[in-house]
């Protein structure tokens, strides 16, 4: 059949052809035609479609779930954990320039969106209203009870109605007794019996007649007379069938549990008084004003019976428990009750005003930090708040912070932030799902982070040309860091175990005490770190967010109120730095091999060597000679026989390498370039012999004790020497270099 004829009797096939070879010519054009990568002047052009929020550094489309944004993939499609639709996700297009793995940038429109505020945070009085009611009670220290003593009848009560005043001493009810008679009949027998037994001879029935006088004595005595009543009825010869029952305090009486005639038993109550000259007055305090509350605080109240009259208190007691139903806790005032205006039954109502210019001019205490109620996002023991970066109003980063109490619509900051950065007061929580989303640490997720693009290896050993390096054990890290500051969280390392061997022995002070010198330590080394650009890129971001976390556990450790907070803190701390330690490498603090008190005498070999390096930093190569004797002898009171095999062997060959170069040091001219030169060619070898000495058996010294490292030394060849600070005195080059150098590691802790 001809091709047309075909053609006109299938009219269907035509179109059909046609769009075959459309789809086959656009696969192979873009094919042959990769798509160009997108560049910074790309995401400039598009900034307003988005483009830059929905790609990564390297300009690629990043795809996330919204229910898990731990899934970033470089394809939309379906979550494989949930199924449901990738959303491109909000990346930072230049991530060189984060300053925090809690970092997130919104421009103008999304910042309105948000409705994002900022305040400064501030240093502020404060003062607060603390507002507590309650009632006057009685001082139970100033209420007493009268007794039956003894069984009885009430023949007669002096005091015959509650609200009585009595005086101490006075008079309130008589009793008839049987057991008072028969107590008194054997009174006058021993009385009797004594002195029938003055006049015989025998001393043994005189002293057994005077015990049984003296026991019958007591006896009435504790049945309730005085001496002067018991010397009455001796004096008498004839018992007292009542006895006369006296207040043991003056006050009000309160309670009147008999009447005349009646019975009473053994131990039954008679009367109570009170004393109301003092009185307590029981306050309710909310939860939320329990910071401010302490014991000894004066308190002004007001009862309604007495308006305008104020009257004023201290607290005595707090009460540890809080009422299941109110929400408060139970504050006592003890308070002067002179002219007992002050009735128990009382209400009272209570407004102190608490702190304020007035009481900060009487601590001493400046200011605190204050942010305003709405700025953090409270996450338990912890907040989290957001600041904007200095100069760029778009970028925002998350931090965690340690909060005081609240006062008023402030919170004051214990830790974390400092004066005059600007916090996100309003719309923090939209900050911080813009985070979630992005999977980086947030107040939602605050263990997470997002994986570096890149992961740094560790230093190479030997890199320092050090004795040492290479013998340390050198832990796989992800980020680079130099060995000073490696060095440095080892021995925060070693004070978070000495605070493990407080809390063993419940020493609840003494590690608090060591919180409180970590925080210090932490804070120390975070100004190095930034001030001397240890760290960049990634490295610097993690160790942000590292040490903002034990900067805050230190904190929180140092002000624990009691034993099971401060495990809780301590937990914290353990997995905080063992986080750090594991990205960083950081080795274990070196405790070395040899005893205590070889290390003391390591010691003073540290400290003999000391004035030789100090006299060569000066080129002073008469002093520098002049103080070997001195270390010779610290040598020589090295008792070798306090170490064990592996540590003489050690000691020996690091004294070798000291020996070797003090020889050297003392054959020297230091009068010439030349003999100069030998002089601290062995001054090299008296450097490192003692390094492989500290390093290895360990030092106790008066501070800490740093290696430093001259890389310009003997032809750029490179030497270490020990100081006891980080300020460099070079003893290679003198004056020449004099602060040429770099401080390597720290070899001990202060």
């Amino acid at each position: 059949m001809p091709l047309l004829t075909t053609i006109r009797r299938y009219k269907w096939i035509a179109p059909l052809l046609g769009g075959l070879i459309i789809i086959v010519a656009v696969a192979l054009y873009f094919r042959g035609h990769k798509q160009a990568p997108v560049t910074e002047k790309t995401l400039s052009e598009h900034k307003d479609h988005g483009l830059e929020r929905s790609t990564d550094a390297a300009g690629r489309v990043v795809w996330t779930c919204s229910m898990h944004p731990q899934i970033q993939l470089p394809e939309p499609g379906k979550c494989p954990i949930c199924f449901m639709d990738l959303i491109k996700l909000e990346l930072d297009a230049n991530r060189a320039a984060a300053q925090s793995l809690r970092q997130v940038e919104m421009n103008a429109d999304s910042r309105k969106l948000a409705e994002i505020v900022v305040t400064p945070v501030r240093k502020q009085s404060v003062a607060l209203d603390v507002r507590m009611v309650g009632k006057v009670e009685y001082d139970e220290t100033r209420v007493g009870s009268i007794t039956a003593w003894m069984g009885g009848r009430i023949d007669k009560l002096y005091v015959d109605s509650t609200g009585s005043v009595v005086q101490r001493g006075q008079a309130m009810a008589s009793i008839y007794s049987p057991e008072l008679l028969t107590a008194q009949a054997e009174l006058l027998q021993a009385a009797k019996a004594m002195n029938d037994a003055q006049s015989t001879n025998l001393d043994l029935v005189r002293r057994t007649a005077q015990r049984t006088l003296e026991a019958s004595k007591e006896k009435l005595r504790l049945l309730g007379l005085s001496k002067t009543q018991v010397d009455t009825v001796v004096a008498n010869g004839k018992p007292s069938d009542h006895i006369t029952l006296h207040a043991p305090q003056g006050g009000i009486v309160i309670r009147k549990d008999v009447v005349e005639g009646m019975y009473v038993q053994t131990g039954m109550p008679i009367y109570t008084i009170a004393d109301l000259s003092h009185v307590w007055v029981v306050l309710e305090a909310y939860e939320s004003d329990l910071p401010w509350i302490k014991k000894g605080l004066e308190v002004t109240f007001a009862a309604e019976a007495y308006p305008g009259r104020n009257y004023q208190g201290r607290i005595v007691y707090i009460d540890p428990m809080v009422n299941p139903k109110t929400r408060t806790v139970d504050v006592r005032l003890e308070v002067p009750n002179g002219d007992a205006s002050l009735k128990p039954g009382m209400f009272v109502q209570a407004v102190q005003r608490i702190g304020g210019k007035q009481a900060q001019a009487t601590t001493g205490k400046e200011d605190p930090l204050v942010i305003p109620v709405s700025a953090p996002l409270i996450t338990g023991k912890r907040a989290v708040v957001y600041v904007q970066a200095k100069d760029k109003p778009g970028t925002f980063i998350g931090r965690e912070v340690v909060l005081g109490p609240r006062a008023g619509e402030t919170y004051i900051v214990r830790s974390g932030l400092s004066e005059g950065e600007l916090v996100v007061s309003r719309g923090a929580f939209k900050i911080d799902s813009a985070l979630q989303i992005q999977a980086k640490p947030s107040m939602m997720n605050p263990g997470s982070a997002e994986a570096p693009m890149q992961h740094a290896h560790g230093l190479a050993p030997g890199s320092l040309n050090s004795p040492m390096t290479d013998s340390m054990p050198q832990p796989t890290a992800i980020y680079e860091a130099p060995p000073l500051l490696l060095s440095k969280l080892s021995f925060i390392g070693g004070q978070i175990g000495k605070i493990d061997a407080a809390l063993r022995a419940s020493d609840v002070d003494g590690a608090k005490a060591l919180y409180t010198d970590m925080n210090a330590n932490l804070l120390s080394l975070m100004d190095s770190v930034e001030q001397n650009a240890m760290l960049e890129g990634d490295a610097k971001l993690a160790w942000k967010e590292f040490s903002m976390l034990l900067a805050n556990d230190a904190v929180l450790g140092s002000e624990a109120r009691d034993f099971k907070r401060l495990h809780e803190v301590h937990a914290l701390t353990h997995t905080h730095y063992a986080n750090l330690a594991s990205e960083f490498g950081v080795p274990e603090a070196a405790g070395g091999m040899a005893p205590q008190p070889f290390r003391q005498q390591i010691g003073g070999v540290f400290n003999a060597y000391t004035p030789i390096a100090e006299a060569l930093g000066k080129d002073d190569a008469a002093a520098a000679q002049k103080a070997l004797p001195a270390l010779t002898a610290a040598l020589a009171a090295a008792d070798s026989s306090l170490l064990d095999e592996a540590g003489l062997a050690t000691w020996n060959k690091a004294l070798g390498r000291m020996q070797e170069g003090m020889k050297a040091m003392t054959e020297a001219d230091g009068t010439t370039p030349e003999g100069m030169n030998a002089l601290r060619a062995g001054f090299e070898n008296l450097s490192l012999g003692l390094t492989a000495a500290v390093m290895q058996l360990g030092i106790r010294a008066d501070g800490p004790v740093y290696e430093l490292y001259c890389p310009m030394a003997f032809d750029s060849k490179g030497a270490s020497w020990l100081q006891k600070d980080e300020d460099i005195r070079n003893p290679y080059f003198g004056a020449a270099m004099y602060k040429c150098g770099e401080v390597t590691r720290q070899l001990k802790d202060k």
